[in-house]
């Protein structure tokens, strides 16, 4: 419509409409009260029901006397992108990062809309605010889930809404998932290091205290232990002497790089180390401290996935699940639990790769 020919009602509705294409009122929420939208506007209250009444006429909302105005859950696609939120945590990191963009990339190609919200904690309003104001949900796991308060557990279990758990088991809210979960690619690393002779390895990781006990914020990295203890007993697989107790939400880097210092003794007797990526710059400042080459005299097997780790010099062996077809997968099994809303979750198998690269070499006789 001409612009200039345009009627107030006529420009109210545009807006409305657009605020709708755009996802800040997305399908089955309510529009605020219509005078306090015609304030908002700058139209009159009248003016401002003769555009609601328009939209109404063409499907986008319904009116409810008694309970307000409410955008339609049925408008097809082809008119209002769906919506899909996306939980991230808040603290910035390459990895979340490179997860917004692989959704923001899965949502464009499927013609869906992205709201991302980084939260500190479950309490975080905006996750409640973010499952109101989408169509389906992707979720990563910020916190521990026995931390969930109960109102946000009754809507992420509850058949609503598509909700899918990325990078970790949904197994707690009885919804679909899609993660690495342990296999045999995992003994293709492990063979590597046993190949080039390498016989005692050491793991650098981060553990948590949570309710007076101990555990790790990686729990995949235990599959590697798993592995050389169940095919090479002869590797001496030390998990314990370089596993850090490191509040949540403080950089562990610092205390890998004093542990570093502190073990060089204990340290010089190992030829590899295994370490999430997002530690691989504190293991190389702290092999570096104390003297040691990499990979002439330490080889090093990091487990994670960044776009940004092709650039790390050297380029770390690196065995991922891909984040890329994580983001895929996890907009394809919404839009397959929008068809099938009453089959059981489904936990989807996450792609690995292993790539050698630059930081594995024959262990020093």
């Amino acid at each position: 419509m001409d612009e200039q020919r345009m009627t107030k009602a006529d420009m109210a509705r545009e807006w409305i409409a657009k605020e709708i294409r755009i996802g800040n009122f997305a399908r089955g929420s309510v529009l605020p009260p219509e005078r306090e939208l015609a304030v908002q506007i700058g139209v009159s209250y009248m003016t401002l029901r003769k555009a609601v009444s328009a939209l109404v006429q063409e499907g986008i909302l319904e009116r409810n006397h008694g309970s307000g105005t409410f955008v339609c859950n049925e408008i097809p696609e082809q008119k209002v992108q769906k919506i899909l939120g996306l939980v991230q945590p808040a603290w910035a990191a390459p990895e979340t990062l490179d997860t917004v963009m692989y959704f923001s990339q899965a949502c464009e190609e499927a013609n869906w809309l992205l709201k991302v919200v980084n939260a500190r904690s479950w309490e975080d309003r905006s996750l409640l605010d973010l499952w109101q104001n989408c169509d389906a949900l992707a979720l990563t796991m910020i916190q521990q889930a026995e931390k969930m308060p109960r109102i946000l557990l009754e809507k992420l279990c509850s058949p609503a809404k598509p909700v899918v758990a990325v990078c970790s088991s949904a197994e707690h809210i009885g919804r679909d998932s899609v993660y690495y979960l342990n296999d045999a690619r995992m003994e293709e690393p492990c063979d590597r290091l046993y190949e080039l002779g390498h016989r005692r390895i050491f793991l650098v990781d981060q553990l948590v205290r949570e309710y007076g006990i101990l555990a790790s914020i990686h729990p995949s990295l235990t599959g590697f232990g798993q592995v050389f203890r169940a095919k090479y007993p002869d590797v001496e697989y030390n998990s314990s002497m370089m596993s850090l107790e490191v509040p949540f939400f403080q950089l562990a880097h610092h205390a890998i790089r004093q542990a570093f210092n502190e073990r060089k003794r204990e340290i010089a007797g190992y030829s590899a180390v295994v370490c999430p990526l997002s530690f691989y710059w504190a293991v190389i400042s702290g092999l570096r401290d104390i003297g040691f080459r990499v990979p002439e005299d330490m080889s090093v097997l990091t487990f994670g996935d960044r776009q940004e780790a092709e650039f790390y010099c050297p380029r770390p062996a690196l065995f991922s699940a891909e984040l890329k077809d994580q983001a895929y997968r996890a907009l394809e099994l919404i839009r397959w639990r929008t068809q099938n809303p009453d089959e059981p979750p489904r936990a989807i198998q996450a792609a690995v790769r292993f790539s050698e690269n630059e930081t594995f070499a024959p262990a020093r006789r």
